[in-house]
């Protein structure tokens, strides 16, 4: 079977898992052809981040205006990841592209050779070394990283000067502040659970932070060497996720990102856990809130980590048209001024040296990342549709409150799912 009928199978068996914030928004502005009228060289931008449209659309105004012979046209689409490998099946790939080192169909679409390689490349000259080498997929680099993704506890500032708490740093402290909120008549959480991809965030960053090597003992289980039952620590995440809905809104399974977002920005409750990529809709929403951030404890401080990850990268397609005119709008993008001007917009940590974070909300866990207490996105070990799928069973433990019959659950999603 060719590289071509191997993709379009593995597509028509699932979707791909979402590894940051969720895409959409306009419709597609003309596919991935490169048009050439009058001397002028026309490129589509595929950007899968829908909260940076209108950053990124600034930012190509600057590069036009240097650049009056290349038109870039930004394409910002709903489910921008299925669409993107419903496209490389068809062998219309876009001339440029943002994508996420961590998912399992981009990692199969560069191994396979859809993807540049860029190993070594000049685009790479000013990212920071540490991300050059996290993003490295079988020893190459196929995304140029812009900016960095995490996630943490958002939290009302009026809220907690009101009730004279404290920033949480065990779990058990976290608990202790939710139901100090409880007591006091206000809702201490809100969760998006309805969407499978947001809650899929959630599940995984914990399941890093409380079971102890999760990343082994999973592979162990993918491999058909364990079984989740085998774990305690399983039990006693599932029953830490529970634990935590009790103080959330009723109905969790029926609030999406968009609603929680909206619904924290008007001060319906007084936590959130979420990523950075709801700062700038969250203030857009109410530009009035007082708002900052802090690490999801572990239940010992000392273990407290953040999960951290590229979340803006920027890709080209093996033997793309116009390349010369598409690495240039690359290279302006990855300039420290304009990465500079994106953090600055979208309230993102940097992935480029000499771009400072300004953004006092996550002060918190930017000094995480500088300090190199992070963790990798469990995900990207996952085969494609493994996420959604664990996502699901989750959901059903939430509908259910059984803890046995989800531990079932999800070693049926991941038992020997690498040997198959």
């Amino acid at each position: 079977m060719n590289k071509m009928k191997q993709w379009t199978s593995v597509l028509i068996v699932g979707a791909l898992g979402v590894t940051a914030g969720c895409s959409g928004g306009d419709e597609p502005a003309g596919g991935g052809k490169n048009e050439a009228a009058g001397g002028t060289v026309k490129l589509e931008y595929f950007q899968m981040k829908k909260e940076v449209v209108e950053t990124v659309n600034n930012m190509i105004k600057k590069f036009e205006e240097k650049n009056p012979g290349i038109h870039i046209e930004q394409n910002n689409v709903p489910n921008a990841q299925n669409v993107f490998n419903m496209r490389l099946s068809t062998q219309d790939t876009p001339p440029i592209f943002t994508h996420y080192t961590t998912s399992p169909l981009f990692i199969k679409a560069a191994t396979d050779g859809f993807v540049a390689d860029l190993t070594g490349d000049p685009l790479l000259k000013n990212v920071i070394p540490k991300f050059v080498e996290e993003t490295k997929i079988n020893g190459k680099n196929y995304l140029v990283p812009i900016a960095i993704g995490t996630w943490g506890v958002y939290y009302n500032l009026d809220v907690f000067n009101e009730l004279k708490l404290e920033i949480p740093k065990t779990y058990a402290e976290l608990i202790q502040t939710a139901e100090k909120i409880k007591s006091a008549g206000k809702l201490p959480f809100l969760f998006p659970d309805k969407n499978v991809g947001i809650l899929g965030q959630e599940i995984n960053y914990k399941l890093s932070l409380d079971v102890p090597d999760a990343e082994t003992f999973i592979v162990d289980v993918m491999k058909g060497k364990k079984h989740i039952m085998d774990n305690p620590d399983m039990r006693k995440y599932a029953q830490k996720l529970l634990e935590m809905r009790k103080y959330g809104q009723k109905d969790s399974l029926g609030t999406d990102m968009d609603d929680a977002v909206r619904e924290f920005a008007l001060g319906k409750s007084a936590m959130y856990f979420q990523g950075i990529w709801s700062i700038q809709p969250m203030k857009k929403a109410n530009p009035n809130i007082k708002f900052s951030m802090f690490p999801m404890p572990a239940d010992k401080a000392e273990a407290t980590k953040i999960g951290a990850f590229v979340d803006t990268a920027i890709g080209l397609p093996k033997d793309g048209k116009n390349a010369k005119e598409a690495k240039k709008f690359v290279d302006f993008l990855a300039a420290p001024d304009m990465v500079q001007y994106y953090v600055d917009e979208t309230q993102y940590p940097s992935a480029v040296q000499g771009v400072k974070n300004n953004i006092a909300e996550i002060k918190d866990l930017n000094a995480m990342i500088e300090a190199g207490k992070t963790f990798p996105s469990i995900s990207r070990l996952y085969p494609a549709g493994i996420g959604d799928d664990f996502s699901k069973a989750t959901q059903g433990l939430f509908a259910s409150g059984d803890i046995d019959a989800f531990l079932k659950k999800t070693d049926e999603v991941f038992f020997n799912k690498l040997n198959q």
